[in-house]
C-alpha cells in the first residue's frame, strides 16, 4: 500500500519525485546486471556430501544447517567458479546451505525438499482480486456509499461478480483468491475501512447489513466448495476518520488513533484521505484489531489475511498478532506487504528481513511477505529485458540467506500499486516473456500470486515505477484471450501436479546471461527448470552427475523439448527462445510408490 489513497487532486509533483527516484534504482538494478556477482553456480550432491562451485568469493566459509563445515578444494568441479567437497555424514538429510562472509549470511540454498507440515503454504497459487474492476454481477449496488475518491476506471465489481466466475477461477488452476478490503468504505479501493464488521455496500447489499453478510458467505462457501481458499486484504495500520464507533467495536474497547507519525501517513494526510491512524501504544486498541482478526477466521471462515501497510504497525504487534490469529486457527496463512516503493531491491530486501525475525519473548511475525525484491528484478530481467539470468540466480541465494531458514516469500510479478508486467515488455514478444517469467515463477517452492486479468493480457498502460494504479482496468469478460488464458492455466495446473515445483529442493546446475537451469529435486521425481531469456533456441548440455537422475528418461511438462540423455547420463536440452521450460525425469513404478508427496 502506498498512494491506493489519493484523493482526484493528488499532488503530482510528488509522484514525479517517486517516479524520478525510483526510476534511478531501476536503473542502478539494470546496470547490477552485467556486473559479476557472487553466487553459487552448481550444487551437486555426492556420495561424502556436496560438490559446490561458487563464484567470485575466494575463501568462502560453509555452513550446513547453521553448523560449520570445512570444505576442501575440489579438482573436477561440474561448474563454473571455484569448486568445494563439503563433507556430510548424509547429505540427503542436508536441508540449507550456507555461505559467510564474516559474521554475514550472504548466500543461501535450500538443499532439501520441504514437508506439508514444515511448508504448509508453498503449494498456494493465489489469484488477486481488485473487487472494484473484477466482475459486477449486482449493478444496483453501483457507487453505494462511496462518497470519497473512486478509481477512474470502476467498473463496478462486486461478491455477486466473484461469485458468479468460481468455475472460471477454478478452471484456471488456483487455489487461493485474495479479496481486496471488502468492508464497508467511502471509496472504491476500500482501503478506509468504515466497519471492519459491515460488508460494504458497494461490493455487497446496500443498505442490508445481513443480506451483505449473508452475500459474502455464499460466495466464501462456493470458493470452498470448488477447492479455493480465501484470504482477506485486512488494514490495520489505519481506517476512515468515519469509523463508526458504535456498531464497528462490537467488544466495547473504544480504539484510539493518533496523528500521523510516519513520512507516509503524513503525505496521505496531506491528500486530505481523512484516515484516522490507530495507536498502538493503546492496549485497548491493539486487543480491538485482535478480534477483528478472530472475528474473520471465524464467524467469516477466511483462510487467512494479505496485511496492508506492515512497516506502519510495531514488530511486537505483528508477533501478537501472529500468535493469536494461529491459536484462532492454526492453518491460516499470514503474509504482509513490506514496500519502500522509492527503494531498490536490496535496501527493501534488508527491510523485508526484519520481518521475519522472531520479536524475542513472542515469536514470529508472518508466515511469508510479498517479494518485492525478487518482482523488481522479475521485471528487469523478463519483462524489460535489460537484465541478466545470473540475477536471477543471484537474488534467489541472496534472499535466501538475509531472510533466514523460515523465510518464504510470497511471489509476484504485479500488482494494484504498481504498473502491470506487460506495460514494461512492449509491443515485441509481450506474451512470451510474460510466460517465461510466470514459468520461473512458478517453481520456486514458495507461494505465489497472479494478478486478476494477467491470465488475459492486460497490460494497465504506461509503465511507471514505483507506485501507480493505472493496471486497475476493469476485467476484460467480453474478449478474453483464450489462447493466452490455456496457456497461463497450463502453468498453474501442472505446478498443482508437481511436488518437486512447489515443495522441491533447488539447486542450481547452470547459469549465464541467457540461461539458467536448476533441478528441483524432492522424492516423487525430480523437475529440471530452464529459461531462455534470448530470441534464439539454445542447446544446453548438463552432467550426468549434476542432472543425478539414475535411469529413466526425460519428459516435457512446459515447453516444446524434452532433455535427450547420452550415453554417459548427460543430457541435452534444447530450449526454445523467450520461454520457460521444465522437464519430469520419470520415475520408475516402484520408486514413485514410495515417494512422499
Amino acid at each position: 500500500m502506498r498512494q491506493k489513497f489519493v484523493t482526484s487532486r493528488s499532488p503530482p509533483r510528488v509522484h514525479r519525485v517517486l517516479s524520478c527516484v525510483t526510476l534511478g534504482a531501476l536503473a542502478l538494478l539494470a546496470a547490477r546486471a552485467h556486473a559479476a556477482e557472487p553466487r553459487i553456480t552448481s550444487a551437486v550432491p555426492t556420495a561424502g556430501g556436496w560438490q559446490v562451485a561458487v563464484q567470485d568469493i575466494a575463501s568462502p566459509a560453509f555452513q550446513l544447517d547453521g553448523q560449520a563445515v570445512t570444505a576442501r578444494r575440489s579438482a573436477g568441479g561440474q561448474g563454473d567458479g571455484n569448486t568445494w567437497d563439503i563433507p556430510a555424514t548424509d547429505a540427503a538429510a542436508a536441508a540449507r546451505l550456507v555461505i559467510k562472509q564474516g559474521n554475514r549470511d550472504i548466500l543461501a540454498l535450500r538443499l532439501k525438499a520441504d514437508t506439508p507440515a514444515a511448508a504448509p503454504f508453498s503449494d498456494w497459487t493465489v489469484y488477486h482480486i481488485m473487487l472494484e474492476d473484477f466482475a459486477n454481477g449486482d449493478a444496483s449496488n453501483d457507487r453505494a456509499g462511496l462518497r470519497r475518491w473512486v478509481h477512474p476506471n470502476y467498473a463496478g465489481g462486486d461478491l455477486q461478480g466473484v461469485l458468479g466466475k468460481v468455475d472460471y477461477l477454478k478452471s484456471l488452476g488456483v487455489n487461493a483468491v485474495w479479496l481486496s478490503p471488502l468492508f464497508a468504505a467511502e471509496t472504491s479501493h476500500g482501503y478506509d475501512v468504515m466497519n471492519y464488521y459491515r460488508v460494504g455496500d458497494a461490493v455487497a447489499v446496500p443498505r442490508d447489513r445481513d443480506a451483505a453478510m449473508q452475500l459474502y458467505h455464499k460466495t466464501v462457501d462456493a470458493l470452498h466448495a470448488a477447492g479455493i481458499r480465501v484470504i482477506l486484504d485486512l488494514p490495520l495500520n489505519h481506517a476512515s476518520g468515519s469509523y463508526e464507533r458504535r456498531d464497528g467495536d462490537p467488544q466495547g474497547l473504544k480504539p484510539k488513533a493518533t496523528a500521523a507519525q510516519q513520512e507516509a501517513e503524513k503525505l496521505w494526510e496531506s491528500w486530505n484521505t481523512g484516515f484516522r491512524f490507530w495507536n498502538f501504544q493503546d492496549a485497548g486498541t491493539r486487543e480491538f484489531l485482535t478480534d477483528v482478526g478472530r472475528f474473520w477466521l471465524t464467524e467469516g471462515k477466511v483462510d487467512g489475511f494479505r496485511l496492508d501497510y506492515v512497516r506502519g504497525v510495531p514488530h511486537d504487534f505483528w508477533a501478537e498478532f501472529y500468535a493469536a490469529m494461529k491459536a484462532t486457527k492454526p492453518d491460516a496463512f499470514l503474509f504482509g506487504e513490506a514496500w519502500q516503493d522509492a527503494a531498490a531491491p536490496g535496501p527493501n530486501a534488508e527491510d523485508i528481513a526484519t520481518y521475519y525475525a522472531p520479536v524475542p519473548g513472542i515469536g514470529p511475525q508472518f508466515d511469508g511477505l510479498i517479494g518485492f525484491p525478487m518482482q523488481m528484478v522479475m521485471t528487469e530481467v523478463f519483462a524489460r529485458g535489460a537484465g541478466s539470468a545470473t540475477e536471477l540466480e543471484y537474488w534467489l541465494q541472496y534472499t535466501g540467506a538475509l531472510y533466514g531458514a523460515q523465510g518464504q516469500p510470497v511471489n509476484f510479478l504485479d500488482n494494484h500499486d504498481m504498473s502491470r508486467f506487460l506495460a514494461w515488455t512492449g509491443t515485441q514478444h509481450g506474451h512470451e516473456r510474460l510466460l517465461a517469467a510466470l514459468g520461473f515463477m512458478a517453481a520456486l517452492s514458495s507461494p505465489m500470486v497472479v494478478f486478476y486479468g494477467t491470465e488475459t493480457g492486460i497490460n494497465g498502460g504506461r509503465p511507471e515505477a514505483g507506485f501507480s494504479d493505472a493496471g486497475r482496468i476493469p476485467m476484460p469478460w467480453n474478449s478474453l484471450d483464450t489462447r493466452l488464458i490455456g496457456r497461463v492455466a497450463e502453468i498453474l495446473k501442472a505446478r498443482a501436479q508437481l511436488p518437486a515445483i512447489t515443495r522441491g529442493a533447488r539447486l542450481p546446475l547452470f547459469c549465464d546471461d541467457k540461461v539458467l537451469v536448476m533441478r528441483k529435486q524432492h522424492q516423487s521425481g525430480d523437475v529440471l527448470v530452464a529459461v531462455n531469456l534470448g530470441e534464439a533456441e539454445r542447446t544446453v548440455q548438463l552432467p550426468a552427475a549434476a542432472v543425478g537422475a539414475g535411469s529413466g528418461a526425460w519428459e516435457s511438462v512446459l515447453g516444446t523439448s524434452a532433455p535427450q540423455v547420452s550415453g554417459d547420463g548427460s543430457i541435452n536440452w534444447t530450449l526454445p527462445p523467450l520461454s520457460t521450460s521444465w522437464a519430469r525425469h520419470q520415475v520408475p513404478v516402484r520408486a514413485a510408490a514410495h515417494a512422499i508427496i
